[in-house]
């Protein structure tokens, strides 16, 4: 076999991989630190709103501290703190791009429970004009710590809401509090 034969096969394979790049879809804030409290990280280290983010009740920035996060920086960690023993809460954003025909969609959430505070859950969702189109609560963070929840959908040929405008979604579920430290979503061409 000669040389130029031999490159064909890794050629095509070069075409397929560079054809489906994945692209990240840019969300405002996305790890909550574009508003900077100048107070010292910890419990009453809070604000009403987050930029970027329509806030629902019980909801609110928070510079978290050791004392909540013992992995925090010594300076703190910015999230969304959503919910309280008092009631749910929720975030939600509307982000500049639509939802797209054969496209595979991967939405990250940093979600995490504080160790001084109930944790009862939460759902992330991927939502394309106002409906759900993937949602996802199985990662369970432990006291003082952080998991990633991965929440992925294959809008297909034919999606209902193709053209629709990608929105990110995060509740809280029952009487307790749900901290989001970061969110990513991505998508790859099918």
């Amino acid at each position: 076999m000669n040389k130029p034969t031999l490159l064909l096969p890794i050629l095509a394979l070069f075409s397929t991989w560079a054809a489906s790049a994945q692209v990240s879809i840019p969300i405002l804030n996305p790890v909550f630190d574009l508003d900077k409290l100048t107070c010292t990280a910890g419990y009453y280290c809070f604000a009403g709103n987050i930029s970027g983010w329509l806030c629902g009740p019980e909801t609110g920035l928070q510079k978290a501290s050791t004392a909540e996060f013992p992995s925090a920086p010594s300076a703190g960690i910015y999230v969304a703190a959503i919910g309280n023993t008092g009631g749910t809460g929720s975030i939600l954003q509307t982000l500049g791009d639509t939802l797209q025909p054969n496209t595979l969609y991967v939405l990250k959430v940093k979600a995490g429970a504080r160790a001084d505070y109930p944790f009862t859950g939460y759902s992330a969702g991927l939502v394309a004009g106002n409906v759900t189109v993937a949602s996802g609560n199985t990662a369970t963070p432990v006291g003082g710590a952080f998991v990633i929840e991965e929440i992925t959908y294959n809008s297909g040929a034919n999606p209902g809401q193709v053209g629709k405008p990608l929105q990110v979604f995060v509740k809280s579920l029952g009487s307790g509090q749900v901290d989001v430290a970061a969110v990513t979503l991505t998508a790859t061409d099918e």
